[in-house]
């Protein structure tokens, strides 16, 4: 018995069913749902600005030096017969100890010499005085006595010239006349140089007076002291050395107060001067200059903790910039450091040793952003429909891991994220930063 599928109807009846089914199907399918208006937002962190107080701040490096250095050259010649016992390099010496002493007795016999030519002189213009005054005598006398020899001596010559007396005799009365006046004339002269010989004297006096005060400050000068408080450096002398005038003895560095010179970007500089933008203060002295910038200054040791930390004041700045690295050298001091150092927390200043110098002035209100969010110098912002606005960064200073901007931006809410790409315009998911993440 055949099956009803062989029969010659069976394959138009199939077909039919099929149409049936497809019509059924596409009637029941709904059609494909197209938004046309959804578009992506991108996620992205977003902090809101807001006015704050900052301080405008500036590092630089530098080493410490001693305010005070001290070579110790000899004023005098002689040998060293006795030194401080702590006379030793790193050793500190207090100020006003006798540190060196040399030999005195070369000095203390010139002094005495000189001494000695003063009483010299001083009699010598005793006898000086004296002798003037005898030889004014002596000419007065002589005058006189030539007087009368003139008179004795013409009256025979009247005699000769009537024949009453001698050619002889008047020869003879003539030779005691000039006799009478050569004496005379000797007389004049000596008492002509006494002025000029008490000249010589007094000139004698003033050199053996300066010598006698010049080997007191030689005999000074054998004894060395130290000026002030001072921690030793290099010494170059031995007890019972001969050292020559001008020989360098030792070299010491003053504890009072020591100096760092940090070199300092001259642009990083500009915010620190806003106390005196716009003033000119050419008619102040430097001191008076530095007092109005109201710049404050600290000083922390490179690689130490951050206990070891001193507060410094600016001093001074060098006169120019330094023609490779743009920089300007500023000076800061710090006194007394021996008094500040605390064991294990501040150690004492030393020479060389390597520091960090910030530099702060006063506070100011401005806008602070993230230095991670700045964009090669762009920074990215929302407006107040979720819209990215890229603007050109206005800035005002850096200081540690922040920037302040110049004026207040257009827009108040700043994306920290960095967006690959940055499409002016695209739209935004904004997600608040934690506090911990600001």
């Amino acid at each position: 018995m055949k099956t009803w599928t062989k029969k010659p109807i069976a394959l138009p009846i199939a077909a039919l069913v099929g149409v049936m089914i497809f019509v059924i199907i596409t009637k029941n399918r709904q059609a494909p749902q197209v938004n046309t208006n959804e578009e992506y937002a991108t996620p992205a962190q977003v902090i809101e600005l807001s006015p704050q107080t900052v301080t405008p701040k500036i590092s630089g490096f530098g080493s410490v030096n001693p305010a005070s250095n001290l070579n110790v050259p000899t004023e005098v010649s002689g040998e060293i017969i006795w030194s401080h016992p702590q006379l030793k390099k790193g050793a500190e010496i207090k100020g006003g100890e006798k540190v060196i002493q040399l030999d005195k007795r070369d000095y203390q016999l010139a002094l005495s010499k000189a001494q000695a030519d003063i009483e010299r002189i001083k009699t010598q213009l005793a006898e000086l005085n004296l002798e003037e005054a005898n030889t004014q005598r002596q000419v007065q006398l002589t005058q006189k006595k030539l007087t009368l020899a003139e008179s004795e001596f013409n009256r025979k010559q009247s005699l000769a010239d009537t024949g009453a007396l001698s050619t002889s005799m008047l020869e003879a009365e003539e030779r005691n006349l000039l006799n009478m006046r050569t004496e005379l004339d000797n007389l004049e002269l000596k008492h002509n140089l006494a002025p000029k010989k008490r000249d010589l004297y007094k000139a004698e006096l003033a050199v053996a007076n300066a010598t006698i005060e010049e080997q007191t400050r030689n005999l000074t000068r054998t004894s060395i002291y130290m000026p002030f408080d001072a921690r030793i450096g290099q010494v170059n002398i031995e007890k019972g050395a001969f050292v020559n005038k001008g020989a360098t003895l030792f070299v010491a560095q003053g504890k009072e107060r020591v100096e760092i010179e940090a070199q300092i970007p001259m642009l990083g500089m500009l915010p620190l001067l806003h106390a005196v933008r716009g003033k000119n203060l050419s008619s102040m002295s430097p001191s008076e200059r530095i007092h109005a910038l109201q710049i404050n200054a600290n000083v922390q040791m490179v690689g130490a903790p951050n206990t070891a930390n001193w507060p410094a004041k600016v001093i001074r700045s060098s006169d120019s910039v330094d023609p490779q690295t743009r920089t300007i050298s500023i000076v800061v001091a710090i006194d007394e450091p021996d008094k500040q150092a605390v064991v294990g927390i501040r150690p004492p200043l030393i020479k060389g040793m390597y520091m960090e110098v910030t530099l702060s002035s006063t506070e100011l209100e401005g806008w602070k952003v993230p230095r991670s969010a700045l964009h090669e110098e762009r920074l990215y912002f929302l407006d107040k429909d979720n819209r990215l606005r890229i603007r050109q960064a206005n800035i005002l200073f850096k200081v540690d891991d922040y920037l302040v901007l110049t004026d207040k931006p257009e827009f108040t809410h700043l994306v920290t994220s960095d967006l690959i790409p940055a499409v002016e315009g695209m739209l935004i998911e904004p997600h608040a930063l934690t506090s911990t993440q600001h």
